[in-house]
């Protein structure tokens, strides 16, 4: 009996040491020796995901403003407004050339813009909530002539013949572009160091464009005719998209967002040609409306860096992005063609209309943003 004794005793005290030593024993690297190979640095971790995203400011009033300054490039589909035949002043063509706002060297022009954001963060679930208008002042010019007894044959005039004696072209693109967004997003951690955030909400939109082509020279006794047109749009729908931030350190971060928008709206339509002095009436004054569906995508590139201050009460940040955003069928307006075999006031023209192409808006730059995290 006092041999079982002392053997349970022994059998107990080894099962507590045993324990005891492996409670605090150093647990096994990644690199353990007799081993060859040995990873130089430790492997990334440990991860974590579906976290919300936290800014980590003392005493956070969780509020947000930003402020960017935009720097965009605006190009439309069908404005081309004239063909030059630099070989001849009589039909055929035989070496003509398309002449629009962009030609040879020459191209669309940068334009400045802004961009005024304010948001917040919601005590449910992390939800943001956040408000952004972007404004743009759109202007192009242009302007061509006829060389070497060459001719210049105007598109944006009725289909009239002889048209060798026009001499000059201009034109001047104006537009003002104008967007509202309202989004609700989570962003949320799906690891450490990369944090999405996907958003849905709306998007009203005011595209207001005036374009006017000059033609200089003499025709049939008609000195100078001006196209003027006038294509606005305003629409409101949906909008959804997602952005995402991957961490870097030390305050830098780079970023990719985009996003789609439908929005339902109104095309106001009007063209009109102001005539010269003498000569006869060969103008038109044409209005129309119509109701479309349109489609936008906004794409985002670029790079951040964040710091905090105050005690970390505010955090403020700057951002640098490259930009790319497209409108579908912006651009609607009439272009008249036809024949005839003379030009006076007796004659029965045949004109036809089509749209000059449904023209595709599009958006491309630089934006520069400031923002502070209250």
């Amino acid at each position: 009996m006092n041999w079982n004794n002392s053997l349970n005793r022994i059998m107990v005290g080894a099962v507590a040491s045993l324990v005891a030593t492996s409670a605090y024993a150093i647990p096994k690297g990644s690199c353990e020796k007799p081993v060859d190979v040995c990873c130089d640095e430790p492997r990334p971790g440990p991860f974590a995901f579906s976290y919300p995203k936290d800014v980590n400011l003392a005493c956070p009033v969780d509020f947000y403003v930003n402020a960017a300054f935009l720097i965009f490039q605006a190009k439309q589909d069908g404005m081309e407004f004239g063909l030059r035949d630099s070989d001849g002043v009589n039909l055929p063509i035989t070496h003509g050339e398309i002449l629009g706002f962009s030609h040879n060297n020459s191209d669309w022009d940068y334009n400045p813009g802004v961009r005024v954001g304010l948001g917040f963060y919601l005590h449910h679930d992390a939800w943001t909530i956040d408000f952004d208008w972007t404004w743009l002042n759109i202007t192009d010019y242009a302007e061509y002539s006829s060389s070497n007894g060459g001719m210049i044959i105007p598109i944006w005039l009725p289909p009239i013949q002889p048209v060798a004696t026009w001499r000059s072209l201009s034109a001047v693109w104006d537009a003002h572009y104008n967007t509202i967004d309202a989004r609700l997003g989570k962003p949320y951690h799906i690891s450490r160091y990369v944090v999405v955030k996907p958003h849905f909400g709306f998007r009203a939109a005011f595209i207001d464009q005036h374009f006017s082509v000059h033609h200089g020279g003499v025709f049939n006794g008609q000195t100078d005719a001006i196209h003027h047109g006038d294509n606005n749009f305003w629409g409101v729908g949906a909008r959804a998209g997602i952005e995402s931030e991957w961490i870097v350190g030390k305050g830098w971060q780079l970023f990719g967002n985009c996003a789609g928008s439908m929005l339902f709206g109104k095309f106001d339509i009007d063209q009109n040609v102001a005539l010269g002095a003498g000569g006869y009436n060969t103008g038109f004054d044409l209005d129309w409306h119509k109701y479309d569906n349109v489609p936008n995508v906004d794409i985002q590139l670029g790079i951040a860096w964040n710091k905090y201050f105050n005690k970390n009460k505010y955090r403020i940040g700057v951002a640098a992005a490259y930009e790319f955003h497209e409108w579908f069928d912006q651009f609607n307006m009439k272009r008249f063609f036809g024949t005839t075999t003379a030009s006076n006031p007796t004659t029965t023209y045949q004109w036809q209309t089509d749209t000059a192409s449904r023209g595709n808006l599009t958006l491309n730059g630089f934006s520069f943003k400031l923002q502070l995290d209250i």
